[in-house]
Order: structure tokens, then sequence, then C-alpha cells
């Protein structure tokens, strides 16, 4: 896998020394049941996903992407969209946990975190040699530098 791979508007895989990062900008159920089937294909020992529920959603709708990300990943990190569109932070919150809670198989560490730079740079911080980190974007273009500068960082090291 070369260190950067790119789907016009849509994915964007990342090559890490030790793990992969993957950027994509679902954002509602369907769109992250795509997603996980293909993270699901990837060759992974371990596997994250940075999450985030859109405020002008259905209830059910956000409940579902926390029920789908508990039936995925193995570690959840919530984080909020930089608009809450009509919702608190704590609203969202609660129904990705529902959500969560009703789709897990096992015991999974969630954590949450307010901010999209915040969340990369935890995930990034604490990751375990073999894992793939997923995370749905708000802001694609931050996120992406985001990824890319520690990226850089990496090089650097290496």
């Amino acid at each position: 896998i070369p260190s950067v791979s790119q789907t016009p508007g849509r994915l964007n895989l990342f090559q890490f020394k030790n793990f992969k990062f993957l950027a994509d900008f679902a954002h509602n159920p369907a769109g992250l049941n795509l997603l996980c089937d293909f993270v699901n294909r990837l060759d992974s020992t371990y596997k994250v996903g940075i999450i985030s529920g859109t405020g002008d959603r259905r209830d059910d709708d956000i409940r579902e992407i926390g029920k789908i990300s508990g039936q995925n990943f193995d570690e959840i990190i919530i984080r909020q969209d930089k608009h809450l569109r009509g919702r608190t932070a704590e609203e969202i919150i609660d129904l990705l946990v529902e959500g969560i809670n009703l789709g897990k198989t096992k015991d999974i560490p969630v954590t949450i975190l307010q901010k999209e730079k915040e969340a990369i740079q935890y995930a990034y911080d604490n990751v375990k040699p073999g894992a793939i980190i997923t995370i749905m974007c708000d802001v694609i273009p931050d996120a992406l530098n985001y990824i890319k500068k520690l990226k850089e960082e990496e090089e650097k090291e290496i």
C-alpha cells in the first residue's frame, strides 16, 4: 500500500510505519456501513473508530451510527462536529453511546473528546501496532492536513 491512497472526494488511506489511518466523510448509517465493510477487509489487528453524530439527523439515525460502530470497532472515540446543528453535544453523545451499547458484542473502550484534532492526536498517541484508525471527518481538509502533518513528522523520525 502506498503511503497515501485517495479516492476523489471520499476515502483517504494513510500508511504509517506500524498502522493505517483512514479518513472518510461517512456521515450517515449507510455511509458508515460501507466504510466498515471496507475496513473489515483490510489487514488489521485492532480497529479504532473516531465517530460523531450529526445534530440534524433523527435520533434513530444517530443511535444507528453508534450501533454500527459498536459492531465493527474494537475501540471508539466520540468527537464533536464543529457545528452541532440544533442539538447539544450531550444529546448527541448520549444517543451514540446508546447505540454503541446496543451494537457491541464485547466490552469496548469509549473515549469522548470535543475536537476533531484532539481525537486524531489521541488515537495517534495511543495506537496499537497493526491497527487501523478510521475517522468520520467533519471538516475534511482540516482532518487530512492534520493526519498528513503526523505522517510527515513520522517520516522525519525514520
